[in-house]
C-alpha cells in the first residue's frame, strides 16, 4: 500500500514490480510472516505513475486536518511550490464509535473540493490522496472514499498504520533529521500515533497505535484546567496501550526523540515566541528537556482560555494539547530522553519524496 511507484519507463513492468516487491519485503522485514502480503496482492495494489508528470499534488487526509502539498519533480529534488491545510476534524463525534458522521463527511468533501481547485489553479497534472486513522477505522470510510472518486475524480487511498509510519520515516529522513545514532520518531495524529525506531541508514521497526489526541480528548474529558488525578489516569491508559512499544524498543536503544509535525510544530512555535531572534527558516529545531518541561507545565496548569493566550499556541490544537504533552512526557520519561528534535516534515513529505525517488530511478 505504501509504495506509490512509477510505470517502468526505463524498464519493463515486470522487472519494476519484482524490484519494488523486494524493496517492500526488505522494508517490512520486521513484520511477521502472517502479516506479509502476497506478491500478487502487492502488485494489484500498485498504481502507475506517469514519468512525464512534473507537477503533482499530495493530499494527506488526516483525522484533524487535510493537508495539501504541490510540488515539481525536478531531477535533483522535489520542489514544493505551495502548501496549505484545512481543519476538518473528520472524526468529531464519531471517532471512538468507528463512524464518520454526516457533518464531518460534508466538511471532508468541502476541503477536498477546495484543495482540488487550488491544485488545478497551479496546473497540477496528477493527484496522490491518502487517508489515515479516521478513515481506516470507520465503518463508512471506504464508502466516503468511493464518493470522493465518483464526485471529484480523486482516488483516495486508505492506508494502514504501518504504511503511514513508513511514510513518516521517509519524510523525516528527507529532512535530514536522522543521524547514525538510533532515534525514536513520534508522530501524534488526531486518530493514531506512529512510532518508528530507526537511524539515517536503517529502518528497524514501526508501530501504530490508535491513541491520537482527538481519541484521547473524547475518551478522557477533563476539568478546565485539568486535575492531577485526570492527568494520572491518562498516563496509566497510555502506558498500557504502549506496552508493545516499550517491550520491542527498550530504553537504551534510541538516543533521542524526533517529533514529526503537528503537535511538535506547536512546541517549536511556542518556543520561538519566547525567543524571537532565533532562525525559524529550518525544518528542524532541537528542544532541550528544560524547554519541554516549561511547555508541559504551562499547558497542564492552564485552562483552555489561558492556553489560547499562550504566544505561539495553535488555536486549532489548544483544546487537545493536554493529551499531546502527556503523551510526549511519557515517552521522554520512559526513554530518559534529554532532547526533542522537532521536524516539520511528516507523511505528506514522505509521499512526495517516495514518488520523486521512484520517478528518477
Amino acid at each position: 500500500d505504501a509504495l506509490f511507484c512509477s510505470n517502468a519507463a526505463r524498464r519493463s513492468r515486470n522487472d519494476f514490480y519484482e524490484g519494488a516487491y523486494e524493496w517492500y519485503v526488505t522494508a517490512h522485514k520486521f513484520r511477521s510472516n502472517e502479516e506479509m502480503r502476497s506478491r500478487n496482492d502487492f502488485k494489484d495494489k500498485m498504481s502507475t505513475f506517469d514519468t512525464m508528470t512534473k507537477r503533482i499534488a499530495v493530499i494527506d487526509c488526516g483525522t484533524n486536518t487535510f493537508n495539501l502539498l504541490i510540488a515539481d519533480l525536478l531531477p535533483n529534488k522535489p520542489e514544493v511550490i505551495f502548501a496549505t491545510k484545512i481543519p476538518v476534524r473528520i472524526g468529531k463525534g464519531g471517532l471512538n464509535d468507528g463512524i464518520i458522521l454526516p457533518d464531518a463527511e460534508a466538511r471532508a468533501l468541502y476541503a477536498l473540493q477546495s484543495h482540488k481547485a487550488t491544485a488545478e489553479a497551479y496546473e497540477v497534472q496528477q493527484f496522490f490522496c491518502f487517508a489515515t486513522s479516521a478513515f481506516r477505522n470507520a465503518s463508512n470510510g471506504q464508502q466516503i472514499a468511493d464518493r470522493v472518486k465518483k464526485e471529484l475524480n480523486i482516488e483516495l487511498r486508505i492506508i494502514s498504520g504501518i504504511d503511514e509510519a513508513m511514510l513518516i520515516y521517509e519524510g523525516v529522513n528527507a529532512a535530514k533529521a536522522l543521524s547514525p545514532q538510533n532515534a525514536l520518531i513520534m508522530d501524534i495524529g488526531g486518530g493514531s500515533c506512529e512510532f518508528v525506531y530507526a537511524n539515517a541508514q536503517f529502518f528497524h521497526q514501526a508501530h501504530s497505535f490508535e491513541i491520537g489526541v482527538s481519541r484521547l480528548y473524547d475518551k478522557f474529558p477533563m476539568e478546565n484546567p485539568p486535575l492531577a488525578s485526570e492527568i494520572d489516569r491518562l498516563y496509566q491508559y497510555l502506558e498500557n496501550k504502549l506496552e508493545k512499544l516499550f517491550e520491542t524498543v527498550p530504553p537504551g536503544g534510541p538516543q533521542f526523540l524526533i517529533g514529526s509535525s503537528g503537535t511538535f510544530d506547536t512546541f517549536k512555535d511556542m518556543h520561538y515566541a519566547l525567543h524571537p531572534f532565533q532562525n525559524k527558516n529550518t525544518p528542524l529545531y532541537d528542544l532541550n528537556l528544560d524547554d519541554f518541561r516549561h511547555i508541559y507545565t504551562q499547558i497542564c496548569n492552564s485552562s483552555l482560555e489561558e492556553r489560547l493566550q499562550i504566544p505561539g499556541m495553535s488555536a486549532f490544537r489548544a483544546e487537545m494539547m493536554v493529551a499531546s504533552v502527556v503523551s510526549v512526557d511519557l515517552i521522554m520519561k520512559k526513554y530518559n530522553f534529554n532532547q526533542i528534535r522537532t521536524c516539520t516534515f511528516s507523511m505528506k513529505e514522505g509521499v512526495l519524496y517516495k514518488i520523486w525517488k521512484d520517478t528518477i530511478s
